[in-house]
């Protein structure tokens, strides 16, 4: 009370927090995410030099490879068919190496800092468990997928450039029934199975993430021997295969919902823009899987957030 009494009298008023006090939560969110991409710069790196490879590669291919009309089909659908393949065919190489990367950043993310000492430094600051884990988790699941996604948007739009550079010299025919409205309903159909995909298969960037936090060393062996080990002792022990299958479901059993079953496996692929129409979104979302999934996932990302709290190796 006294020291009220002495601030009225000075005319000085009590002082105000400091400014990493009035941080919100979503501001040290994004702080948490860009240092994800600071310490781990495999994340940004790796599908930049693979987009950067597949843009050259297909500029040398295009002059060293010449096509004239007669190569081409002449019906329209037929060359928006054949575009269209090759425009899915960009996602593939970004989406393996993207895997793999994403695969090592979880293995590694909450282990590397325990490993480093660099754990102490960040429990010092006004940074709780729960933000450091989630933001990981979102690093992996919405940011890099999200960026990886336009990115391949913008190495499909350099394949549209380089082929209509080539045309405008006369070294290929312009791309044979090209329809802009098509190509973007097969950008969202693409767009719309990353997705789908990515909360398919949180529960196993859950999964990485326990494995981080609790493995000593050897993160990856500790995640990879048990998966591995499970179906082999069960086949063994019971002569059953119910972990197999379940892994194996977990793997790719929502792409059979997503995708018409009467259009899997014909030898004629199908324009991306005509599949767009034919995705079941509704069965996809509204299966109870995908929503057990998450719910999984959460209980793995809480028991993240508590193990890495209570270990810190020291």
């Amino acid at each position: 009370m006294n020291s009220h009494f002495a601030e009225a009298a000075t005319g000085e008023a009590p002082r105000e927090s400091t400014p990493a006090a009035r941080i919100g939560a979503g501001s040290t969110l994004a702080m948490l995410v860009r240092r994800e991409f600071w310490e781990h710069r495999a994340l940004w790196i790796a599908p930049l030099v693979v987009a950067a490879l597949m843009v050259v590669s297909a500029f040398v291919a295009s002059v060293k490879y010449r096509l004239t009309h007669a190569d081409m089909h002449h019906d329209g659908s037929e060359g928006m068919t054949m575009f269209s393949v090759m425009q899915s065919a960009v996602s593939m190489p970004l989406s393996l190496v993207t895997l793999i990367v994403l695969s090592f950043y979880l293995l590694d993310c909450l282990y590397a800092e325990r490993k480093d000492r660099s754990i102490l430094f960040w429990k010092s600051l006004p940074v709780s468990d729960n933000l450091t884990v989630l933001s990981k988790l979102l690093v992996a699941l919405l940011v890099v997928p999200l960026g990886v996604f336009a990115l391949g948007l913008l190495v499909s739009l350099s394949f549209v450039g380089i082929w209509e550079l080539n045309a405008a010299f006369g070294r290929l025919p312009p791309i044979p029934g090209w329809d802009t409205l098509a190509w973007l309903k097969g950008e969202m159909a693409l767009l719309a199975c990353v997705i789908v995909g990515v909360l398919w298969y949180a529960p196993f960037a859950a999964y990485l993430l326990v494995v981080s936090a609790w493995a000593r060393r050897s993160p990856f062996l500790w995640a990879t021997v048990p998966v591995v080990l499970a179906p082999l002792l069960e086949r063994m022990a019971f002569g059953t295969t119910y972990l197999w299958n379940l892994l194996a479901y977990r793997t790719y059993g929502i792409w059979h919902t997503l995708f018409p079953a009467p259009h899997l496996g014909r030898g004629r692929a199908g324009a991306l823009a005509s599949v767009f129409g034919q995705l079941r979104f509704g069965a996809a979302f509204s299966d109870i899987d995908l929503w057990l999934g998450l719910a999984i996932t959460a209980a793995l990302v809480f028991a993240a957030i508590r193990i890495r709290r209570y270990r810190d190796d020291t």
